[in-house]
């Protein structure tokens, strides 16, 4: 049987020709993810990670978006990659725990940079669907219920073989180098669930993003790795899985059908907070709506897969970035608001004595069965006695109710209109993004990445 780091390599590098199927899927990841990465700008990380960069500057052609500044790859894809999941607003995948995006753009526009020859939108969309079926098929064989189970964040670990793969494509490296890349990134492999909520969960996907760009520069120099790593005794499935035989065996049926098929698994976020948390938001705006005075609001409570919770936090936020990840805060905000956006995780929103009145009178009901495995039900108590509840099972944003054309632009101006751009500038750079799949070369990208025109 061919070893998973051979398959991988193999499905990695083997050509392929003509636009992909998922172009319009990717015209619109990129144009969500560059919006929410500038907007991340804006958030508490960029200032020290900024700050270190400036110290650490190695020269380079590779844009740090929104800042009309660049760097070298790594560095600019730690950068982007730590930005674009900063505000929790990036891609995410609806059966898996994992934001793709976050990941593979800032690694494969950084390594564009590198690059002498122009490379077309095609072969850019190519490498993403490359990264794509990688990301979901490594956590299908891990199986990702134990590896996440464990407190390994999936973004960063499997992250890092997903981007390493991508770029393998991207630069066209043949498959005895990408076997080494694969185990030089492997080697790396890291991310742990207890940062969520601090500023070193985005820079999860900033690490893994670089380290991708660190391991494709050095094998295709010659730098060496276990080409069998992947699979080896000691190596990546025996420490961060349970893998089975028939799992890994499984692995190059399922990467053909993920390279694909992963349009259909896939969500653009509409609330800037833990994805997690978005059907329960859904059911809460729903029923601020039927409610209409939500100050009647007595009691709150959420019915959910116990599953669920793994990302979330079990106490009670302290800060903006807290909020984020937690079920109490987000639930209750959207039943006192209708809605959750971006301003809403400060530190003194979440302080606010309306929303710590309600979260006092929260109750979670995390059920052990997994019969109904994404249904979530939010459940209101009113003053007079009334029991008002809605459930929600496939919530807005993902691909089997997809953010419509309108909402989509709606909310790239929104996040670049944060971080200071105008209107017609972020319809101008959205613009250009949606040409990436097509374009016949992307030598124009850096530039028009780096800020507002």
């Amino acid at each position: 049987m061919t070893g998973a780091t051979e398959t991988i390599a193999a499905f990695a590098t083997s050509p392929r020709s003509g636009v992909s199927p998922t172009a319009g899927a990717v015209a619109r990841v990129l144009q969500d993810t560059v919006a929410v990465t500038v907007a991340g700008l804006e958030a508490d990380v960029a200032g020290p990670l900024l700050d270190w960069l400036e110290g650490e500057r190695a020269p380079g052609a590779a844009a740090l978006w929104g800042t009309g500044e660049t760097a070298s790859p790594s560095q600019a894809a730690l950068v982007n990659g730590t930005l674009s999941h900063a505000l929790d607003w990036d891609d995410a995948v609806p059966s898996m725990a994992m934001h793709p995006a976050a990941v593979l753009v800032p690694a494969l526009v950084a390594m564009l940079a590198s690059e002498k020859e122009p490379v077309s939108g095609a072969r850019l969309t190519h490498a993403f669907d490359i990264g794509n079926a990688v990301f979901r098929a490594v956590s299908e064989a891990l199986p990702l219920d134990y590896h996440y189970g464990r407190g390994w964040h999936n973004t960063s670990s499997t992250g890092r073989l997903a981007a390493t793969a991508a770029l393998a494509h991207l630069i066209g490296l043949d498959a005895e180098r990408t076997r080494h890349a694969l185990g030089i990134a492997a080697s790396s492999a890291a991310g742990s669930l207890a940062n969520f909520g601090t500023m070193t969960k985005p820079l999860h996907a900033g690490l893994a993003a670089r380290d991708a760009v660190v391991a494709i520069g050095l094998a295709r120099r010659g730098f060496t790795a276990h080409t069998e790593q992947l699979e080896a005794r000691r190596g990546f499935f025996a420490m961060y899985g349970e893998t089975t035989p028939e799992l890994l065996g499984a692995l190059g049926e399922r990467l053909a059908h993920w390279e694909t098929e992963w349009v259909t698994d896939w969500a653009l976020k509409v609330y800037p907070s833990c994805y997690a948390t978005h059907r329960a938001i859904d059911a809460a705006v729903e029923l601020h709506r039927q409610v209409g005075d939500p100050s009647r609001v007595t009691a709150v409570e959420v019915s959910l897969p116990l599953s669920s919770t793994n990302p979330l936090l079990d106490h009670l936020p302290a800060t903006g970035l807290e909020g984020k990840f937690s079920l109490e805060y987000t639930v209750c905000r959207a039943v006192l608001d209708g809605a959750v956006a971006l301003a809403d995780f400060t530190d003194e929103r979440v302080g606010d004595p309306q929303v710590r009145q309600l979260m006092a009178a929260y109750r979670l009901d995390a059920r052990g069965s997994e019969a109904a495995e994404h249904h979530t039900t939010v459940t209101v108590t009113l003053d007079d006695g009334t029991v008002v509840c809605h459930g929600v099972d496939v919530t807005y944003g993902d691909a089997r109710n997809p953010i419509s054309d309108e909402d989509l632009r709606a909310k790239v101006r929104s996040a670049l209109a944060s971080a200071g751009w105008k209107q017609d500038e972020a319809d101008d750079l959205a613009d250009r993004l949606g040409t990436v799949p097509t374009a016949p070369s992307l030598d124009w990208l850096q530039d028009a990445l780096g800020g507002r025109r």
